[in-house]
């Protein structure tokens, strides 16, 4: 990114180069124009050297994309969704917001929610024909949102998001992650670890929501 970054700013300086030389240029006759030319370089190359040390867009932090949970952008279902600033959002933190959970609501991320831990059932399947796409196929299903569900149940009408089962949310989703990675990665014994681990602490999530 350095060395694009230094070509970019080479040819600005020989543009800005060509840029006075043309502008700077009189003929016979020419002379009571000269003004405005000199006028005319100086603008052309202040803009010109402004553009140079402007940063460019190999200098540009490239968007980082998350799978699962892993990884440090917003590109998943189980980062993206955490304490948005947007008071419209479902997934807001509750200040100010102007979406509220309703009992219809609720009773909709149930039953979402039922059809997400029968999708995640399909994993060992996959895990032990050692398939890591439908693993993966399954994982992005009706397990897609299982977090968000999770912490919508969890926090229940009353927005409470500092209890245990909230909390638990999160674990389930931190070991949803492991195993996909896992997954990719072929290692089908740590795969086996992680998915009973996944139905444990889902277990202990619907003890203390008797769900």
């Amino acid at each position: 990114m350095a060395r694009a970054s230094r070509t970019s700013k080479s040819m600005l300086a020989l543009l800005l180069g060509a840029t006075l030389t043309q502008l700077l240029r009189s003929g016979p006759g020419n002379d009571f124009v000269q003004p405005t030319r000199r006028e005319a370089a100086a603008a052309a190359a202040a803009a010109l050297l402004a553009a140079a040390g402007a940063p460019g867009a190999a200098d540009a932090r490239a968007p980082t994309i998350s799978v699962f949970g892993f990884g440090s952008g917003m590109s998943d279902a189980y980062s993206q969704n955490d304490n948005p600033t947007n008071p419209y959002s479902q997934f807001s933190d509750g200040t100010n917001a102007v979406y509220k959970l309703t009992q219809d609501i609720l009773d909709k991320k149930k039953a979402e929610l039922a059809k997400g831990f029968d999708a995640i059932e399909a994993a060992p399947g996959f895990i032990q024909a050692k398939n890591p796409m439908k693993l993966n196929t399954c994982l992005r299903g009706s397990a897609f949102y299982i977090k968000s569900d999770m912490e919508a149940i969890s926090k229940g009408l009353a927005e409470d998001r500092s209890n245990a089962a909230f909390a638990k949310t999160r674990e389930v989703a931190q070991k949803l992650g492991e195993l996909g990675a896992h997954g990719r990665a072929k290692n089908w014994p740590q795969c086996d670890k992680d998915y009973a681990e996944v139905q444990s602490l889902i277990s202990e999530w619907k003890r203390m929501v008797a769900f």
